[in-house]
């Protein structure tokens, strides 16, 4: 078995790795993803393939965010006739976003083409549980915990027994750990097995958190700030957020809040206007309700929903009760225009009983109630688009309103030039000649922002530097373990990966395990799994392209001989 990284290298986007066995037939890849707000996006997301799709037999698809999932149309309409595995909720997801991308000015596929890719779930999904591809070929998954429907997936490969070989890819990394879930919608990532190589992200790589950007507590008060002063002016909060997971979790947060002081915020209005979200959140809901049986007997357990939630609201979660209880507030949380049949929980804590369905939709882009503060989520996080680009020049404008950006954003984009000014003063501002443009005819000076731009921290769905090790080093029954002993770092820029690389160094040499980090530089270099890991020459490349030419003439003679 072979590999070769495609991307993404020292890039955090186009997440696309190749896969080969010749002598097996093996021929696939390990998601196919679209670069995003890179140098390079415009030739990555039109390239021509290295392979030819239409001989890769499937791909595996490890979540639905478009840097993993936006080449797969293009795929298809470039050949592929394969199948696409993945959890459910990723193709429910992946669905949504693919189709909002086909729409999108400059995309390199249609609808048609999303219409033709082929999701399919393997059969008897549990986590961890060996799922059959091919003969003697497996995949295993593992909930990273980035966002629902997201997996680490190993790839093993030879008749099940000691002489079997294995590599892990983490996907993305989510921060929730075990016991220490900080963000509402998900569990908590899981621990792969010990594989003989491990692939792993390095989006946050060199970055190792505070204690407090984990805390929910901290999180949640930098939002109540905001909501309290939006009440006080009796202003405008708009909260550009992305469509999975950032709008959920935000959304949860406002609900947490009104519920703690239902006195303070009556007077205060939600308005919701993310229409991708909103389809996101049935998903969501959707997949908060499935569970899995592990193997182990009488052991039957959400595979989404975190103990968390039951500890916040004060519930029971060995209660059916409480479970449907609980279910029931996620459903009036991320519905809009919830059924004010809904009035909190019978059971739990004071914050669970004074529970309300919040959001509500806007009446008409841009225009803000009369006399009443608002909170607007919308889509479009980095601003550039969506319903962000009516809302925000009619509220920068306004000195009782805030703009609060949730997540990241890059230089370029609306939401990266508005934090460039975020701290700037009256005077400074009134200097700037620049302009905010969404298209020729809606632009807003920057001089003119009068409103206040904050950033608010907390709700990466991305695991830092200890996160990642603890996902690569981990200890189970007392001995310690390793993902892989040949560790690929990946999808990350330049700073992230050699901080990463760096690390891992430490913590091998810490631990007395002999882990070799690797870190690919040319996506035309294959690696060669059954050597461990090392580089493939062009010259022995090469000879094992003329073995297999030769082994395809002489298939071809005896067919040829069969035929006559």
């Amino acid at each position: 078995m072979k590999i070769r990284f495609l991307g993404p290298l020292d890039v955090v986007t186009g997440s696309c790795t190749w896969m080969q066995d010749t002598s097996n037939g093996w021929n696939f890849l390990i998601d196919c993803g679209m670069q995003q707000g890179e140098f390079s996006a415009d030739d990555w997301n039109r390239q021509r393939w290295p392979f030819k799709p239409a001989e890769l037999k499937f791909v595996v698809l490890t979540h639905a965010h478009l840097d993993h999932c936006g080449l797969l149309p293009k795929l298809y309409r470039d050949g592929f006739r394969g199948t696409v595995y993945c959890t459910a909720e990723t193709a429910s997801l992946a669905k949504i976003v693919l189709e909002d991308a086909a729409r999108q000015h400059g995309a390199p596929f249609k609808d048609a083409d999303v219409a033709r890719i082929r999701w399919h779930e393997p059969g008897g999904m549990g986590f961890g549980q060996y799922l059959p591809v091919d003969n003697n070929l497996f995949l295993r998954f593992f909930r990273s915990g980035h966002i629902v429907g997201a997996v680490s997936v190993a790839v093993l490969w030879g008749p099940r027994g000691d002489g079997q070989r294995s590599i892990v890819f983490s996907g993305d990394l989510g921060p929730n750990a075990e016991d220490a879930e900080h963000l509402p919608f998900m569990r908590h990532r899981m621990q792969p097995v010990a594989c003989d190589f491990a692939v792993v992200e390095s989006t946050y790589g060199s970055l190792r958190r505070p204690v407090e950007a984990s805390d929910p507590e901290v999180r949640r008060g930098q939002l109540r700030e905001l909501v309290d002063r939006t009440v006080t002016q009796r202003g405008a909060l708009v909260l550009p957020c992305f469509a999975i997971g950032r709008t959920q979790d935000v959304v949860f947060d406002l609900h947490w809040l009104v519920a703690e002081c239902p006195e303070r915020y009556q007077d205060l209005v939600v308005y919701f206007d993310a229409p991708m979200a909103a389809s996101v959140a049935k998903v969501v809901a959707k997949a908060m309700r499935r569970t899995e049986s592990n193997g182990k007997p009488g052991k039957v357990r959400p595979l989404w929903l975190g103990k968390q939630m039951f500890r916040w609201l004060g519930l029971d979660q060995t209660s059916r009760e409480h479970m449907e209880e609980l279910l029931k507030l996620v459903d009036a949380t991320l519905a809009v225009g919830a059924s004010a049949s809904f009035a909190g929980l019978q059971v739990g804590n004071e914050l669970a009983r004074n529970w309300r369905p919040l959001l509500t939709k806007a009446p008409k882009r841009g225009t803000l109630p009369d006399d009443r503060p608002v909170v607007i989520i919308t889509g479009g996080g980095m601003c550039d688009g969506g319903p962000i680009a009516e809302w925000l020049p009619a509220v920068l404008g306004n000195p009782n309103a805030t703009v609060a950006l949730t997540g990241y954003v890059g230089g370029a984009t609306i939401g990266g030039q508005l934090m460039k000014v975020a701290n700037a003063s009256g005077l400074e501002l009134q200097r700037h000649t620049g302009q905010l443009e969404w298209s020729k005819t809606n632009v807003f000076p920057i001089a003119d922002i009068a409103a206040k731009i904050e950033r608010l921290a907390g709700y990466s769905a991305h695991a830092d530097q200890q996160g990642l090790l603890d996902w690569l080093f981990w200890e189970f029954k007392e001995c310690r373990q390793v993902s892989g002993r040949t560790v690929f770092v990946q999808h990350g820029n330049t700073t992230g990966r050699a901080g990463l690389l760096e690390a891992i160094k430490a913590c091998g040499l810490e631990h007395g395990l002999p882990v070799q980090p690797v870190a690919p530089g040319d996506p035309n270099v294959w690696y060669d799994l059954g050597a461990n890991g090392a580089e493939v020459t062009r010259e022995a490349r090469r000879a094992e392209l003329l073995r297999e030419r030769q082994r395809l003439f002489e298939e071809l003679a005896f067919l040829n001989d069969e035929a006559a």
